[in-house]
């Protein structure tokens, strides 16, 4: 071997240590810590639930489509009494534009228990609705109740994923009365006009 060979031959042998030196130093060094899991929070979500609702109610109130379907997931499910299920966030919204739009409609919202799963990422709301119409050519009250079934979101925030309205018999219907609405700070009217 020549010497112009034996000296290439320690050079590549000494590029190889040090590499080789260098991948037991990152080997020490690039172990990370994963971050610590918060522990699941039941009262936090339901805090962070009502905040949602009361947003959601504020936009009602302005008649706010935008605000108002804000609070679905964008693969959530909306039944409504006598339609069939609005089943992308493009129906639900046209459905909140027809009613938001509609001067002489009134809503009333009063959300009335809130429940929380054990892991804090599924939620459960129900709600008391009156929608009255006093449109001449097709005047309508209607007393419902809803449950909406709410999903912690991967940025950590509430969507609602199924929302089921159902009417109540006009004999179980007691309207929502002006002193319910006082009485909740969450309830929602919408004004006719």
């Amino acid at each position: 071997m020549t010497l112009g060979n034996r000296m290439a031959l320690a050079c590549v042998l000494g590029l190889s240590l040090t590499a080789l030196s260098a991948c037991d130093k990152a080997d020490e060094v690039t172990v990370l810590e994963q971050p610590a899991k918060e522990a699941p929070d039941p009262a936090k979500a339901a805090a962070s639930i009502k905040e949602a609702q009361a947003a959601r109610i504020a936009a009602l109130n302005k008649r706010d489509v935008d605000g108002a379907v804000s609070v679905y997931a964008p693969n959530a499910t909306l039944v409504i009494p006598d339609a069939g299920p609005l089943a992308d966030l493009a129906s639900i919204r046209a459905n909140y534009a027809s009613l938001l739009g509609d001067d002489s409609v009134t809503m009333v919202v009063i959300p009335t228990q809130t429940w929380v799963s054990a892991g804090a990422d599924f939620a459960v709301t129900t709600a008391k609705i009156s929608l009255t119409s006093t449109s001449p050519d097709n005047p309508v009250s209607i007393q419902s109740t809803s449950q909406s079934v709410w999903q912690r979101q991967t940025d950590g925030l509430w969507k609602i994923v199924s929302e089921y309205n159902v009417a109540l018999p006009a004999a179980e219907a007691a309207p929502v009365s002006d002193a319910a609405v006082e009485i909740n700070e969450q309830a929602s009217t919408v004004p006719a006009g």
